[in-house]
């Protein structure tokens, strides 16, 4: 009798992200240990807020635990494109929030001495997030193309998140050749400063949308410029159709190469409990909107939903679980809040 292998589903959207064991101190001074964590998870989920038929892509050790990885499977997310590694690659990440709007990725010891709660000895030797050589990157976390299953070049949609620059410079191109025609990028600070910012056109060139924070552009601008529209103005030349900034307040500025317009539109007035994965979740609805009609406004307005529900709890799973009718009912309020520059 022969076996028949179950066939691969037909997928929409591929995320490219990283994934992480998170260590959070909230700002109400609560802490969580080893939680899952990572871009590709909460732009994943972002984007299950709105769509499903979503494939990941990443790089995990073999120690990084699978019930995490089988819980997206559990959702309807394809796991196919998570690449295993032998080689060791520090997937711990820290961060405390001594304020919503300033987070702390370096000195444990200090915070967990701060609220007064034990020093999690998992956390030894942690190193910290630092910004590293764009042109050196460590091959053991470069996305292996050759492992990417074959069927994901059917996708229409690809965002890729916060990577090294080799990955996120190759990427583009190879989903090009298959059948996406949307795809979206969030910015790494590895180029986006004075230093590196000579690599910044080859991140755009084949992308749909470049996502990046107000701090991120501000330093690849240092010393040129303080006007965020002609920092703006000066990456539209290298061919990229949209650009979002996220800003310090938490507002999303887009402008819209097509129309030639700029618009601002506000994250959804929800309380904030923990902001990791705020941005990530944005751009997982942003593409999902982008997809839906190629308006970059409900786009944005999705994006801004889907964080709206990730930052009210702990997480990357935790927006997926909002009412639809709760949802429609948040980007209806927030239409009315799209303002024209």
């Amino acid at each position: 009798m022969v076996t028949m292998e179950p066939s691969a589903p037909i997928l929409r959207y591929i995320i490219v992200g990283k994934f992480t064991n998170d260590y959070l101190i909230l700002p109400n001074n609560k802490n969580f240990n080893e939680i899952p964590g990572g871009s590709a998870f909460y732009s994943a989920a972002g984007l299950g807020l709105w769509d499903k038929d979503i494939g990941l892509i990443g790089i995990v050790n073999e120690d990084y635990p699978y019930e995490w990885i089988q819980e997206a499977n559990n959702r309807g997310i394809d796991i196919r494109g998570i690449q295993i590694t032998s080689n060791y690659i520090d997937q711990r990440n820290f961060i405390a929030y001594p304020s919503i709007n300033d987070p702390d990725f370096g000195n444990p010891i200090f915070h967990f001495s701060r609220i007064g709660e034990q020093f999690p000895k998992t956390l030894l030797g942690y190193g910290g997030n630092l910004t590293t050589n764009a042109l050196k990157n460590d091959s053991k976390s470069i996305i292996k193309i050759k492992d990417i299953p074959f069927d994901y070049l059917d996708v229409t949609a690809v965002h890729i998140s916060t990577l090294d620059y080799a990955s996120q410079s190759r990427l583009p191109s190879f989903f090009r050749q298959g059948h996406a025609t949307t795809i979206t990028l969030k910015a790494a600070d590895d180029y986006m400063n004075t230093l590196y910012g000579d690599l910044v056109p080859t991140i755009l060139k084949d992308i749909t949308a470049f996502i990046c924070t107000e701090k991120q552009i501000r330093n690849l601008f240092y010393g040129k410029s303080s006007d965020l529209w002609d920092m703006v103005a000066e990456l539209a030349v290298f061919g990229c159709e949209m650009i979002i900034i996220i800003t310090d307040r938490n507002y999303f500025l887009l402008w819209d190469r097509t129309s030639r317009k700029k618009y601002e539109v506000p994250l959804y007035p929800s309380t904030i409990y923990d902001p990791t994965g705020l941005q990530d979740s944005f751009c997982g609805g942003f593409i999902s909107g982008l997809r839906a009609n190629q308006n970059p406004i409900n786009a944005v307005l999705q994006g801004s939903i889907s964080a709206s529900f990730t930052v009210e709890g702990v997480g990357p799973f935790y927006c997926m679980d909002a009412l639809p009718k709760l949802v429609q009912a948040r980007k209806e309020y927030l239409t009315s809040y799209v303002s024209e520059i």
